[in-house]
């Protein structure tokens, strides 16, 4: 791929080599975009690897959900919000 800066580009990427910091142009331009890369993962956090796993981790396990309900294989909600009170309670009554 060829890119063309433009002069104020230009300007900027070679007084960064100049001050010594970076081997190369490329390895300025390198870096920039490792930290555009960084910037933009903090802004916009939905749009990362990670977080674009957990979606659709979460999506294969709605799917698996509603298959499994609509085969008949439903649990009991009282028996699953009992569950969950007894994991809230283990979990308060270790972290105190």
């Amino acid at each position: 791929m060829q890119i063309t800066l433009s002069a104020q580009q230009s300007k900027i990427l070679e007084s960064l080599s100049q001050q010594g910091g970076y081997r190369s142009l490329e390895n300025a331009i390198d870096i920039a975009l490792v930290l555009l890369a960084d910037e933009v993962a903090q802004q916009h956090p939905e749009e990362t690897p990670d977080y674009l796993a957990w979606v659709e981790q979460t999506r294969r396990k709605i799917d698996a959900g509603i298959q499994a309900a609509e085969q008949g294989e439903v649990l009991d909600a009282d028996n699953v919000l009992a569950q969950l009170r007894q994991k809230v309670n283990a979990a308060r009554a270790t972290s105190a």
